[in-house]
Formats: structure tokens, C-alpha cells, sequence
């Protein structure tokens, strides 16, 4: 729903519930109509009648009912937006961790190929370089795969709580 709808679905919404709380208001502030027929048979007493309030104290009262409303639709809006920002945070988690995984995977790839390709230097002497350069590959491999599988499975957990 885009923000016109919207605002105009909450505009509507705000306007139908000043309008019943109104209708209300006087409804609570009209005399009782069973109470009429009794008065009929008695002596009116005109002290005794509570008069209308005026426009100017119904508009008073109309508009605290559309503050009180707007209050209520404010905090509701808050509770909007953690509905809808929770599972938004948490997919762009979960993709942020697949992503970076992948680039790990990646580096572990290119570092696998060069052990790969060093493997017959673990045979000879530990003190050359060739060695040195395998074992240095093979700790780098294993550094970055150990970063891809542990974003994958933190992704995993995350996607499934």
C-alpha cells in the first residue's frame, strides 16, 4: 500500500472515529427520552433542565476525542512499525551473512587452488620456502573456510528463529 492510500485509509479512519465519538458525546448529553413521559404528567421545573452545550464546548470536546484518537493511532503506528521492521532486520541479517559468506567462500577457493597446487611441497623439507608458502596457504584456507561455513550457519540460525 503506498503512502496515499494509506494516508488516506487513516485520514478516513480518523474522521469516521471523531464523527461516532461526537454522535456519542451527544448522545450521553441528551435528556433521557424515557424520563420524557414522566415529565408529561409533572410540572415541568426549568431549574432542574441541564441545558446544551454550546458549538463552542462540543467543537472543545470533538476536538480532545480527535487528540485522544490521534494518541491511540500513534502508539498503534509504533506497533506498525516493529511488526513490520522486525522480519525486514532480520532477512537483511540473514543476507548480509549469506553474502559475506560467500565472498569467504570465495577467497577459500582461490587459497584451496594455490594449496592445491603446492601440495607436493608438504613432502619435502619444513624449512623451504616452497613449504613455508604451502603451510601459509593452507592456514589462510582454512581461516577463510572456517569464516564461510560459520556465516552460513549463523544465517541458518537466524533464518529459522
Amino acid at each position: 500500500m503506498d503512502r496515499v492510500r494509506l494516508g488516506r485509509a487513516l485520514g478516513y479512519g480518523a474522521r469516521h472515529a471523531t464523527k461516532t465519538l461526537i454522535s456519542a458525546v451527544d448522545a450521553a448529553t441528551a435528556p433521557n427520552p424515557s424520563g420524557a413521559a414522566s415529565q408529561q404528567t409533572a410540572r415541568p421545573n426549568p431549574a432542574a433542565t441541564t441545558p446544551r452545550p454550546s458549538p463552542i464546548a462540543q467543537a472543545a470536546q470533538a476536538y480532545r476525542n480527535v487528540a485522544e484518537v490521534q494518541k491511540v493511532a500513534k502508539t498503534q503506528a509504533r506497533g506498525l512499525g516493529r511488526s513490520v521492521l522486525t522480519p525486514v532486520k532480520r532477512f537483511s541479517s540473514v543476507l548480509w551473512l549469506e553474502v559475506t559468506g560467500t565472498f569467504f567462500a570465495l577467497f577459500a577457493l582461490v587459497l584451496g587452488q594455490s594449496v592445491w597446487r603446492l601440495h607436493n611441497s608438504f613432502k619435502a623439507s619444513p624449512s623451504s620456502s616452497e613449504a613455508h608458502k604451502a603451510y601459509f596457504y593452507l592456514l589462510l584456507f582454512l581461516v577463510f573456510a572456517y569464516f564461510s561455513i560459520s556465516s552460513f550457519v549463523r544465517a541458518n540460525r537466524r533464518q529459522r528463529s
